[in-house]
């Protein structure tokens, strides 16, 4: 679990559940570029070479903690949580999602608003619906079922 904007959230989630040792490695809060390059040699010169995309930093930035850990799957967010705009110019309430692994999934969310907490949670939220729809996909389940 890779988690910027987030702050946490979406490891607390999968952690709420019983058993969470069985599904979950761990997982970083990646908030900025010091973290970012002591874990994963991500450092603010390769950052600004993929010019500011968001869906391909946060994809770098899943699948190198996934790596790391050789886990199944790896997933990330990361963006503008607000009440400013991000270093990159991405405006408050908007984040990248990415889910690495069998199957590969990548969105982005726009919330409008530039209230932190509720970006968090929304921001938790979106990036866990993703992951359950990329999970039900990869087990050919029906996601309306």
């Amino acid at each position: 679990m890779a988690e910027s904007t987030s702050g946490g959230i979406v490891s607390s989630c999968l952690l709420s559940y019983p058993n969470a040792s069985s599904y979950f490695v761990g997982g970083a809060v990646l908030y900025s570029y010091p973290i970012r390059t002591s874990l994963l040699r991500f450092d603010k010169a390769e950052h600004e070479a993929m010019g500011g995309c968001p869906t391909e930093i946060i994809k770098r930035l899943a699948g190198a903690l996934q790596e790391k850990t050789a886990t199944t799957w790896g997933i990330g967010e990361g963006g503008a949580a607000g009440p400013t705009p991000s270093h990159n110019g991405h405006p408050p309430g908007f984040t990248a999602f990415a889910v690495m692994g069998p199957l590969e999934c990548v969105a982005t969310m726009e919330t409008g608003s530039n209230d932190r907490i509720a970006n968090m949670a929304a921001f938790a939220t979106g990036l866990l619906k993703l992951f359950l729809i990329t999970l039900r996909k990869h087990h050919r389940i029906e996601i309306w079922s």
